[in-house]
């Protein structure tokens, strides 16, 4: 009569490679867990990173178009009435006396600063870089203006910790 139990060394092979399947499926499962936890702060760093760069649009779209526009910007700065400023950029005043839009060319705040140029202790990991240019003539003729200094293009640009930067672009019309 036979027996009906398996040889001993068969059963060594099944549990080896029940093994070898489990382990490679721990891997897998790590792998995608840790994936996520990596990436789970994602949404958090875009949704400060956007409130961040509102409120320094915020701040930099209150001020005047240029440094030669009067105060409630009219008229505005055109060759019939007084010209515009040739150069962009601070006139040599510091972050919290910048009265018109172009100040703000050159800003990198890291950590970034309030209004009244203290730090955002809540951004303190975070960095906001501003550029200011007249637009493009390529934009002049998409937005029918009559020459590159009816507009300025400001460009706020965000790096969240451990993240690409993210850019924020909007148009300032010389009104």
């Amino acid at each position: 009569m036979q027996s009906a139990h398996k040889p001993a060394g068969f059963t060594l092979v099944e549990l080896i490679i029940t093994m070898a399947v489990i382990s490679v499926a721990v891997l897998g499962i790590t792998y995608a867990l840790s994936f996520a936890f990596s990436h789970q702060s994602d949404g958090i760093w875009q949704a400060k990173s956007v409130a961040l760069a509102e409120s320094y649009l915020e701040e930099i779209m209150s001020r005047r178009y240029d440094e030669t526009t009067p105060s409630g910007g009219v008229p505005p700065c055109s060759l019939a009435t007084t010209a515009c400023s040739s150069a962009l950029g601070s006139e040599g005043e510091t972050r919290d006396s910048f009265d018109d839009v172009d100040d703000f060319d050159g800003v990198d705040d890291q950590p970034p600063l309030d209004a009244d140029g203290l730090p955002r202790s809540e951004y303190s990991s975070f960095r906001v870089e501003v550029s200011v240019a007249y637009v493009s003539a390529a934009q002049v003729a998409s937005l029918g203006l009559d020459n590159p200094r009816d507009a300025k293009l400001v460009t706020v640009t965000v790096t969240p910790p451990g993240s690409s930067p993210l850019r924020f672009p909007m148009l300032r019309g010389n009104f």
